[in-house]
């Protein structure tokens, strides 16, 4: 082959190219303001508000993160201790408190999970339901795992290229970042460690058995849990497949309870949204038949259900931000944190959970608090949700860092007011950032690798064996 045979594009070729790359890296929303769809909107499923809820959960998450290094996020508003400022108010606590967002997270997926075989046990789809129990145990892994390669290599690319030693010092300061701070990457003498070092930390990070966590980001530590409670949720489906509704049910509770006493808390809240979702299933079908027994119209929400459903949602709320200190001295946490049982390990994430619980059980029965969910803010995020936990991380550490150090040198940070400021300026523009970078990675590595896991699956899955007739 000579240099004859080699094809240099031309200049249209190589304006056309670039000009592609750069539309597809503008953001969605951007893209379809420049272009608007000829195709009318796709009409909203009927979860569709936990896609919402979801979405809502990460972005709360990524505020957590950006905020634990400079701000106390733990101390619960307590007069008698001198802790009166005002984020820490009961449910205010809630919209930056990590842990309740986890627990989130966790019931979501359970009621994601479950909630396609909930309706085909109900029918007696059982031909279906394994069909689908057994593509899910197949894709699952690759549907957690091939977007974790991505954003840790991504990281590795960022560390090689110095963007992780220009914050260095700031990350290590324990006087200007006085709350917790978390590890920050370490760039090694050559390539071939840093890789290695990836390489052998993302073998026990993505192993099913160990699940460690990767010391890239620490904040991926929910993968492994969420894996693990996934494959034990699709064998319980499996289990209690052919049993009678009221037994399944009663299953489920006795299995919720059993994983409350061996303090299994991430399998306690997965078998929560999976009795939720049949809840779900079970309401939505006497609603179907009594409407259709009675009157076309659909029925008026009851106005005593509708009240209980919101003072559910608040009292989750107020679960939800459990603090972590100073919890003797706030009123009414004194009296939840004695009723905690001896054997919890996690005690910090215990309310948290039942939190959940009540705001995923009170926006399923209530469409009312389903549009809080369902709009296109929420549901946008919710399609950048997953992107959005897996990068916020590296996102902190450098546009974050970098760019409130430039703040603090121009505005200043001897005083609160100074610091609060800055926090605040720096927190729009890393958002807008972080929203941009999520929108980018969904397209490029998050569908593509759900498009991946669904190839392989294919592939692996063995073809049913059509017999040829002899003639007679």
């Amino acid at each position: 082959m000579s240099l004859k045979d080699i094809s240099i594009p031309s200049k249209s070729a190589i304006l056309h190219t670039i000009k592609q790359t750069s539309f597809f890296l503008l953001p969605t929303f951007v893209q379809t303001t420049i272009r608007p769809s000829d195709q009318p909107p796709k009409p909203l499923h009927p979860t569709a508000w936990l896609d919402g809820m979801r979405g809502i959960a990460a972005f709360l998450v990524f505020i957590f993160h950006i905020s634990y290094a400079t701000h106390d996020v733990a101390t619960a508003y307590a007069p008698d201790g001198g802790k009166t400022d005002l984020l820490r108010l009961p449910i205010v606590r809630f919209l930056y408190h990590g842990p309740a967002m986890v627990s989130i997270f966790f019931v979501l997926s359970g009621y994601a999970l479950s909630y396609k075989p909930a309706k085909q046990i109900r029918k007696g789809e059982t031909d279906a339901l394994l069909k689908g129990l057994s593509s899910s145990v197949v894709r699952r892994w690759m549907r957690l795992y091939l977007p974790c390669v991505a954003s840790t290599l991504c990281i590795v690319v960022i560390v090689r290229l110095g963007g992780y030693d220009w914050t260095r010092e700031l990350a290590n300061d324990g006087k200007r970042l006085t709350g917790y701070r978390d590890r920050h990457a370490w760039r090694y003498d050559t390539f071939v460690e840093q890789m290695w070092h990836w390489g052998s930390s993302f073998l026990g990070f993505a192993n099913p058995f160990t699940g460690k966590r990767m010391y890239l980001d620490g904040h991926l530590w929910t993968i492994p849990l969420e894996f693990r409670a996934s494959i034990i949720l699709y064998a319980t489906q499996l289990g209690v497949c052919r049993l009678r509704t009221r037994y399944r049910v009663g299953s489920l509770l006795c299995l919720m309870a059993w994983a409350h006493y061996i303090d299994n808390w991430v399998v306690l809240l997965f078998y929560a949204g999976f009795l939720l979702a049949e809840l779900d299933i079970r309401r939505t079908a006497l609603a179907a038949s009594t409407t259709f027994s009675t009157t076309l119209a659909p029925p008026k929400p009851n106005l005593l259900w509708t009240i209980l459903y919101t003072l559910t949602f608040i009292g989750g709320l107020y679960l939800g931000g459990q603090p972590e200190q100073h919890w003797e001295h706030a009123p009414g946490w004194m009296t939840l944190w004695s009723l905690i049982p001896p054997y919890i390990h996690d005690r910090h994430r215990y309310w948290t959970g039942w939190g959940a619980l009540l705001l995923v059980w009170s926006t399923s029965n209530s469409g009312i608090l389903q549009r809080i969910f369902t709009n296109a803010f929420t549901q946008y995020l919710g399609k950048i949700s997953f992107s959005l936990y897996l990068v916020h991380g590296f996102v902190i550490h450098t546009a974050y860092y970098a760019f409130i150090e430039v703040l603090w040198g121009v505005i200043g940070d001897e005083t609160d007011m100074q610091k609060e400021v800055s926090f605040a300026v720096a927190l729009v523009v890393v958002t807008g950032v972080l929203v941009w970078v999520s929108d980018v990675f969904t397209r490029a590595v998050d569908v593509p690798s759900v498009k991946f896991a669904r190839w392989v699956e294919g592939r692996m899955i063995a073809k049913p064996r059509t017999v040829k007739e002899e003639p007679a």
